[in-house]
């Protein structure tokens, strides 16, 4: 059912919570955080579509880049206020979806950055990038975990160059503190109260380490950087 809700605003409301405790304990964006400042120009203005709690947008702001993030899910929006006011950064938000916005509103920045966002909108992955590309806006940023045939987009749009292409292997495990914490995420996922041997098959996929409990899980995670060259 889970997967007919992930493109909805309510479910990612709902998802906050556990979304937040997974930020929490990982390093997943470390490595974009990297590459975004060794590959972006300082001072340029960034839509950051699906912005999450604004864990890119506040590095890039840190960088210099005056940002606004893109985020339609209210709690959401909470959590970036909340670390809004930890890093002393005002930033602003357009509660809007990605759907809303008009080209001429793409074309008024100069990098559109998404990160696990774009397949969650009414017009998939590859939709939304042909909807970036037609705005004419200067370049496109891209982390998916999705696979994306990048070479027909190429071929369709040749006044876009590929400037970097980059895919890791990375870790995205969820971290619980306690075990009322893992069952209560995992009934949230499937909507009802666990059976007792589906307990007993969480369990045992469960490690305790430093206090923590720990379900393990990687990601392959796909980077994609295009700028418009004419």
């Amino acid at each position: 059912m889970l997967a007919n809700e992930i493109k909805e605003i309510y479910y990612w409301n709902e998802n906050a919570r556990w979304y937040k405790l997974w930020r929490k304990h990982n390093t997943y964006h470390k490595p974009i955080k990297i590459i975004l400042s060794n590959l972006l120009p300082q001072g340029i203005k960034v839509l950051d579509i699906g912005a999450g709690d604004g864990v890119l947008s506040f590095h890039l702001m840190k960088t210099g880049c005056n940002v606004v993030a893109l985020e339609p899910s209210d709690s959401m929006q909470k959590y970036i206020y909340e670390n809004s006011l930890k890093y002393g950064i005002n930033i602003k938000i357009d509660a809007r979806r990605f759907e809303d916005l008009a080209y001429f509103e793409l074309q008024d920045f100069q990098l559109a950055l998404a990160c696990n966002s774009l397949h969650l909108t009414e017009y998939g992955l590859e939709g939304s990038l042909f909807k970036l590309f037609n705005s004419q806006i200067e370049g496109v940023f891209l982390v998916t975990e999705k696979n994306l045939d990048y070479r027909s987009i190429n071929f369709i749009y040749p006044e876009y160059s590929l400037i970097f292409k980059y895919s890791y292997i990375c870790e995205s495990s969820f971290v619980y503190h306690n075990l009322k914490e893992v069952f209560e995420h995992w009934e949230w996922r499937h909507r009802r109260e666990l059976l007792y041997w589906e307990k007993e098959e969480l369990l045992k996929s469960i490690y305790y380490k430093g206090e923590h409990f720990y379900l393990k899980d990687y990601a392959v995670v796909k980077i994609f950087y295009w700028r418009r060259i004419r």
